[in-house]
């Protein structure tokens, strides 16, 4: 009887194992279908099938987060994004962690000669994009990298390893910012390890919100938002001093991770008192 058990308990394992390679794999697949297809056209055609991948690619993450979650016997909702009473709560907390984490770095790049994007660019077009662009994207890459594959990796190597492994794996995605040629060494070197440390800060936000996304989409969605509005698109333009002020390319980013890191444990251990 206990060696059906060993044998039943090591082929889940395996399945486990094999379902999240292949969703891991397919989640590279969908990042360079986004990446490649824009750049087989060129002029206005290329633009045009940007825009259409770039939704294109939500849409098929939708389609597998909740295909792969079925296979697990839940639901989309069950990964983290149940509503319940704590919900909106959540959502503050995450927003006013990740405003006061931009903010802090914008501030720092101000006061000390960093580069921010001219006041004249910053328009309602400009806010509307953004916010069309950094909802689904918050949204879905929380599904997939904070509901799906961090506890199913922490079911596999524990949830320290889990944490680690799985925001590597988050930052090997960003790979699209730093493949462009002339990007230095040294600069990549720095943004895989500041989006790393953003895949660690919202994987502990997911644990210490009792395993719930609403934290960490809210905190991901506030980053993304001001940031991208208040300082130029690095490495698309050239900007002064990006190792020390760019946002998510610069040093200043690992000082906005950890200051937003503190205020959602703050934030949250204050909610529970």
């Amino acid at each position: 009887m206990k060696k059906l058990q060993v044998i039943d308990v090591s082929e889940e394992r395996e399945s486990n194992i094999l379902k999240l390679i292949l969703f891991m794999a397919l989640m590279l697949l969908i990042v360079e279908m986004s990446y490649i297809l824009p750049n087989l056209f060129s002029g206005e055609m290329r633009g045009l099938v940007g825009t259409l991948t770039f939704f294109a690619t939500f849409i098929f993450m939708f389609i597998f987060i909740d295909r792969f979650a079925a296979w697990d016997g839940t639901t989309i909702e069950k990964l983290g994004i149940e509503f319940d009473n704590h919900t909106i709560r959540r959502i503050i907390i995450g927003g006013i962690a990740g405003v006061a984490a931009t903010v802090l770095i914008t501030a720092i790049a101000y006061i000390f000669g960093g580069q921010l994007r001219p006041v004249e660019e910053i328009s309602g077009d400009l806010l509307m994009s953004e916010i069309i662009i950094t909802a689904p994207t918050a949204l879905f890459e929380e599904l997939a990298h904070r509901g799906y594959i961090l506890p199913k990796m922490e079911r596999l190597a524990g949830k320290n390893q889990a944490i680690l492994i799985s925001s590597f794996f988050f930052s090997c995605l960003h790979f699209t910012w730093w493949i462009t040629p002339g990007v230095p060494l040294h600069l990549i070197l720095i943004f895989i390890f500041n989006i790393f440390l953003g895949g660690v800060v919202l994987s502990l936000s997911y644990y210490w919100s009792n395993r719930n996304l609403w934290v960490p989409i809210a905190f991901h969605f506030a980053w993304n938002m001001i940031g991208y509005i208040m300082f130029p698109t690095y490495p698309r333009e050239s900007v002064v001093m990006p190792e020390i002020f760019q946002f998510e390319w610069g040093l200043t980013t690992i000082v906005g991770f950890l200051f937003g890191l503190s205020l959602i444990y703050s934030l949250l251990q204050n909610k529970k008192k």
